[in-house]
């Protein structure tokens, strides 16, 4: 018995001691990230966009989204993923992304990225993430950022291992930080095509 309420009141201040995330104000938010984030654990192997609050960019178009992440050997880290822009028939963006944990603030991570696409153009980007919670094997929740010439948005991405998580799994992920799954796109709700 004493067992069960330590292991309930731990809990409890686990999700209480959560701070609730704040996006789409229309600038880039301060969030805390998890602490000791292993960056070359989480950057081992793939992972997909599975839910996403919506933006410009992050559409029920555009949210098929696989991860290739990897680090170098400077500890640098790399991401690449595609997508296309209206659905499997529309046009291509490839984006490839290098970064690297922030000098200035322990919880902040930056990443560099040029996207290109099938008409040929080309842009840059920048991209700041805070990486809020994951176990590593299933599952991540990301705040990013993104910055360019022309745009900003910011969104709250749920990353699995797995394409699928169930709806319960991602609202027990949200809960703690303020998050309805109401609010957000699913790729369930999505017709996802590989180029």
């Amino acid at each position: 018995m004493k067992t069960i309420i330590a292991v309930t009141f731990f809990g409890i201040l686990t999700y209480t001691s959560a701070e609730t995330i704040q996006y789409g104000k229309g600038s880039c938010q301060t969030v805390k990230g998890m602490k000791n984030f292993d960056a070359a654990q989480f950057f081992s192997g793939p992972w997909s966009l599975t839910h996403a609050t919506p933006s410009a960019r992050v559409t029920k178009s555009t949210i098929c989204r696989d991860y290739a992440l990897s680090t170098g050997n400077d500890g640098k880290l790399f991401g690449t993923y595609g997508y296309y822009e209206n659905g499997a028939s529309g046009n291509y963006y490839d984006i490839h992304c290098s970064g690297s944990k922030s000098t200035t603030k322990e919880d902040l991570y930056g990443f560099d990225c040029e996207l290109t696409n099938d008409r040929g153009e080309k842009t840059h980007t920048h991209i700041d993430v805070y990486f809020i919670a994951t176990d590593y094997k299933n599952y991540g929740l990301i705040y990013r950022c993104v910055k360019s010439d022309t745009q900003f948005e910011d969104n709250v991405f749920v990353i699995y291992r797995n394409k699928n998580p169930s709806d319960d799994k991602v609202k027990e992920i949200l809960s703690p930080y303020g998050l309805d799954l109401g609010k957000f796109i699913s790729r369930k709700e999505a017709t996802c095509t590989t180029k």
